[in-house]
């Protein structure tokens, strides 16, 4: 609710003795004690009218406009340019929430898991970790033969499946980071959107 007094539109609060009316009621307080000092005085309700925010725009003063048939306030700010400074702080900050949105896809799905030759394998940081060390050993050894413990169970494998393995996942990471700067490109030249961040992930 918005006062008008005089034929003019301000923001002021609905003073405590009238809390509790309806809006309807406000609209002329004609009615009302002259003791209480309100008899020219109304609220009425607003509406906003600004629209879509312009291109390198941000708002500016308030307007607000008697509607004097319908008892409404017409409410509207001016959109002013932005300036050079408060783009590059805009179009910054809408970089870095980017970053965060597609770090978290890329962990997701990083973590999340892959297949290799049939074997679902975990690739959470410590099974990353683990399988380096286990295709190091491989290196080191060529009879080694472990029971690697995937999503399904374990299975065997001999030294040279174990580098295999190691090697597989190790592509599959780096093409989750791949993408991610793939991605952060998009963001850098203005072109990303929503949908992109689902696509063209490793599985």
């Amino acid at each position: 609710m918005v006062k008008v007094q005089n034929g003019t539109a301000v923001r002021e609060p609905i003073p405590p003795f009238l809390h509790g009316l309806l809006p309807e009621s406000l609209v002329d307080l004609s009615w009302t004690d002259p003791a209480l000092g309100v008899q020219g005085v109304a609220w009425w309700p607003e509406e906003n009218t600004e629209g879509e925010l312009g291109v390198n725009k941000k708002w500016g003063a308030e307007v607000l406009t008697l509607d004097i048939e319908r008892k409404v306030v017409k409410v509207a700010r001016k959109q002013v340019a932005m300036t050079s400074a408060e783009k590059a702080e805009r179009d910054a900050a809408i970089a870095a929430e980017w970053a965060d949105k597609i770090a978290a896809r890329r962990w997701e799905v990083e973590t999340g898991g892959t297949a290799v030759e049939g074997v679902q394998v975990n690739t959470e940081r410590d099974s990353q970790a683990l399988l380096t060390g286990a295709a190091f050993a491989a290196t080191l050894d060529p009879a080694y033969h472990i029971k690697w413990k995937a999503a399904t169970g374990f299975v065997d494998l001999t030294g040279e499946q174990v580098i295999g393995l190691a090697s597989q996942v190790r592509a599959f990471v780096q093409a989750c980071f791949n993408r991610e700067a793939e991605l952060l490109g998009f963001v850098a030249d203005g072109s990303i959107t929503a949908e992109m961040l689902e696509e063209g992930w490793p599985v």
